[in-house]
């Protein structure tokens, strides 16, 4: 079998997949080496700490939310109801079935207060989410209403998220997501 090519990508995405599944604090470099299949010494040409790597990791699924989710609320080629199911249903497919999942939400609760460094990023993350929402809203609401629909909005998905995993079941999202839907619908 060939041996895997790492770089900082790979490191990026393995990291991603640990941090998810076993949380950030429980996951160490060893586990993150193995998982990328080189030595831990060797991590460090790439990152000079877990804290360096997982602000990276953090910086690079909120970018992939902002290309792959919160882009689809300014697509002014659909109309509103169109672009917020599309948003809701691209999110729940990466809440669910991929590997991203919610980094940033579980990372947000813990690590915000316990590594100061990471607030900022992980608040502009969700910065982003509440804007995309809000620029939905703001078709239907005037711009007070947008703002607190659309945080409350961001706080029920997070919160639906958290309830999916705890019970294993995917419908406390799903239920969410669609309440979402139905405050903009035609």
């Amino acid at each position: 079998m060939a041996k895997q090519k790492v770089d900082e990508q790979l490191i990026i995405k393995e990291s991603l997949k640990l941090f998810r599944s076993k949380s950030y604090h429980t996951t160490s470099m060893s586990d993150i080496a193995k998982a990328c299949g080189i030595l831990k010494g060797s991590l460090y040409h790439y990152f000079s700490s877990k804290e360096q790597l997982m602000m990276k990791v953090i910086e690079t699924v909120h970018k992939f939310f902002k290309a792959e989710v919160f882009s689809i609320a300014y697509n002014e080629g659909l109309d509103v109801f169109e672009r917020m199911e599309k948003m809701m249903a691209r999110a729940e497919k990466i809440f669910i079935d991929e590997e991203t999942g919610s980094v940033d939400g579980n990372i947000g609760v813990e690590t915000a207060l316990v590594i100061p460094e990471f607030r900022p990023i992980i608040q502009a993350f969700f910065a982003d989410f509440i804007k995309a929402i809000k620029h939905l809203y703001l078709s239907e609401f005037e711009e007070p209403k947008a703002n607190g629909l659309a945080i409350r909005a961001v706080s029920e998905i997070e919160g639906s998220l958290m309830l999916a995993r705890v019970f294993n079941d995917k419908k406390y999202l799903q239920k969410t997501l669609k309440r979402l839907i139905k405050r903009i619908e035609k």
